[in-house]
């Protein structure tokens, strides 16, 4: 017997996710690199996008940004000292998104592009929009 049950992609980040799961990842550039923002945040996007290789993940998990945070440190620590992830919902604030879940049918997907990346100088609380 085969059972056959259909699943779901659950994009994250980007324009093509919900919006209530939509962000912009804000970097803060490591004061030792000479990597122009433009090849930081190419660079970013490249790792997320490893990040969330399919493989990478089962349905049903939960992605932490924390573990994005970790590896994006871990990747590219030359380039960049801080990475948070700041909700665009503007009904959502600083750390909303920090734990999202899927359901047993779903699996994560990125669909952040370069202009979910912004390479700042500093973390304030408007940057932040911590409420």
């Amino acid at each position: 017997n085969i059972i056959m049950n259909s699943v779901t992609f659950k994009p994250l980040i980007g324009s093509k996710a919900d919006p209530s799961l939509q962000a912009t990842i804000k970097v803060i550039k490591n004061a030792n690199t000479s990597a122009s923002d433009s090849e930081i945040t190419t660079s970013v996007l490249g790792e997320i996008n490893n990040y969330f290789n399919i493989e990478n993940w089962n349905f049903g998990d939960t992605f932490y940004f924390s573990e994005l945070s970790a590896y994006l440190h871990s990747v590219l620590g030359d380039y960049v000292s801080s990475v948070v992830l700041v909700p665009k919902d503007p009904n959502l604030v600083f750390g909303d998104l920090y734990e999202i879940r899927s359901a047993p049918y779903e699996i994560f997907v990125n669909c952040a592009v370069a202009t979910d990346i912004a390479v700042i100088t500093s973390l304030t609380p408007s940057v932040l929009q911590t409420g």
